[in-house]
């Protein structure tokens, strides 16, 4: 199970916080009406496939995901398959205010304006502290999803 929350980052203030960071590609290889998505990442040379459902509604948000690690030849040998544009960022792990770790994305490509801030939860109402450089929440917005993204960068 997925649950998150994602934000745009209003500031830099950020990244004197970053624990480690990490160079990702990804690309999927699903059409925009099709479920799962399936979906397939470089993150520092190492390969993973990931399957992902869609929540049961817009108001959830809990959904089924399962990943999978493969060889990163294998990725590399797909991404002529890419449906969408193929998505470059760095990703940084950064504490929060409480300790919980945000993922905050840098992204260079098929956009290299957008930066955002997403926390894993272990269910759906979890508490969180919201770090002074969150922006507004796009959780629900399907514009900000990478899977959208990848058919069109610029979501605003």
């Amino acid at each position: 199970m997925e649950i998150e929350r994602k934000f745009l980052v209003a500031d830099d203030s950020w990244k004197q916080h970053v624990q480690s960071s990490s160079e990702i590609t990804q690309f999927y290889l699903t059409q925009k009406s099709r479920a799962p998505t399936v979906r397939l990442r470089l993150e520092d040379g190492r390969g993973i496939l990931t399957l992902k459902y869609p929540s049961i509604s817009d108001q959830e948000l809990v959904r089924d995901e399962f990943e999978y690690s493969i060889p990163a030849a294998d990725v590399m040998a797909q991404i002529q398959h890419a449906t969408g544009a193929v998505i470059q960022k760095r990703r940084h792990r950064v504490p929060g205010p409480d300790g919980k770790i945000w993922e905050v994305d840098v992204f260079t490509s098929p956009t290299d304006t957008l930066v955002l801030a997403e926390i894993e939860l272990t269910q759906q109402g979890e508490a969180f502290e919201r770090p002074d450089w969150l922006g507004d929440e796009v959780t629900q917005d399907r514009r900000y999803s990478n899977f959208s993204l990848s058919f069109k960068p610029t979501p605003i």
